[in-house]
Parts: structure tokens; sequence; C-alpha cells
């Protein structure tokens, strides 16, 4: 599997070398209002989120766009340049999501041909669906009830003991590892099994799942 993996990593290394890159950063931020529930709505990406202070709802990323040549160059960054997100509350649900300006308005600017690196800092407690699909997704803090599943990439989840009522970590093909503070458990391979926690004094029910790539999770005391 690590063979497999390896391989992965030094294919898409050969592809990053062969092309350079232009990249554009942004910020937003919004106040929480009444949400509860946080949607973040990047199909494609690397997202880190933790928790930020009381009531606000904030984003610091880069979107990136690779480029062949110089005369390719001026093209790709005024495409990046009108690329960002936009945080819109509605209710009890804030939803992260890509925007795009007059120059970022092709397919190409809409599709995988962008990749975004996103910092996500969200108010303690509230529930996550990250709907990324392709990419790595890290989450450190105390949250609500969270869900991930992934095509490709891997997960790192570290959060307090205390507050998950139930977990689900599982893969469908690679590595999970976890780490529930009284018990280590490692699965790898094709259909590995997956990791499951239940503590009834908890609150959160969290499910991460990747289809290919690794899960690793730590509950802390």
């Amino acid at each position: 599997m690590r063979i497999v993996l390896a391989s992965a990593l030094l294919l898409s290394a050969s592809m990053a070398l062969a092309n350079d890159q232009v990249t554009h950063s942004f910020s937003a931020s919004a106040s929480r209002g009444g949400a509860s529930r946080v949607v973040i709505d990047v199909p494609a990406g690397d997202v880190k989120i933790r928790n930020s202070a009381a009531g606000e709802i904030r984003v610091v990323g880069l979107a990136r766009r690779n480029y062949d040549g110089d005369n390719e160059r001026n093209k790709q960054q005024r495409i990046a340049n009108d690329i960002s997100v936009a945080i819109d509350v509605h209710g009890d649900e804030a939803i992260v999501s890509r925007k795009y300006g007059p120059n970022a308005s092709s397919w190409s600017a809409r599709s995988w041909h962008t990749s975004f690196d996103l910092d996500v800092e969200v108010p303690r407690g509230v529930d996550l669906d990250i709907r990324t699909k392709y990419g790595d997704v890290t989450l450190d803090g105390d949250f609500g009830n969270v869900d991930v599943d992934l095509t490709a990439g891997e997960i790192y989840l570290t959060v307090p003991r205390s507050a998950v009522r139930q977990l689900n970590a599982s893969v469908r093909v690679g590595e999970v590892h976890a780490d529930t503070g009284d018990l280590h458990e490692d699965h790898e391979g094709l259909f590995p099994g997956r990791t499951r926690f239940y503590n009834a004094t908890g609150r959160s029910t969290i499910n991460v799942h990747t289809t290919f790539g690794e899960v690793h999770v730590t509950l802390t005391k």
C-alpha cells in the first residue's frame, strides 16, 4: 500500500515540476448570526479547520493555477486574481463556497484546474459538512456533528474525547489510524475495516471517510 501511495506522490511531484504556478491570496469573514452548521462547499483543495473567536467565521486562502510557458502566465494570473471564496449565512446555516469574477468565468477556471488552500475558523461547537472530494482535510478543535467523505485524500482529525458521542472512521483503500485515548487502532489495505468509538456522555456524531487515502484520528483528554 505504501508503495502505491509513494508512486502516486512521485507522479504528483513530477507533474508539479513540469508546470509553474500562479497564485492569488484572499480572505473573507462573516458573523455567524444564527448559524449552527457550516458547509464547506469547495470540491478540491486542502482545507484546515479550527475554532475561531466566538461568533465569527473566517477564511484565509490561496487559489492556485498551473501555466505552461511564459505566454500563458499572464492569462492564468488574471484568472487566479478573480477567484476567491464567499461566506453566505442563511438562517441556521453558513456556506463557504467558491467565488468567481468576470475573468474567471470559463470552465477551466471553475474546474479542477484551480486548486485551493483554505484555513477556516469556525465557532466552537458548530456542525461541519465538508463537501471537499479531492485533497486533504485537517480538523483540530471542538466541533458539533462532523461529516467528511473524500473520494481521494487524507483526513486528520483532532477533537476532545469528551465531546464525541459517536465516531466512525473508515477508508475503502488505504489506512485508518486512531488513538481514542485508551485504545490505538491501525487498519491498512483493501477494505481494511473501520474504527468506531462511542461515549454515552458525548454530544457529537463524527463520520470521516475517504475512498482512497488515509484517515488519522486523535481524541484528546
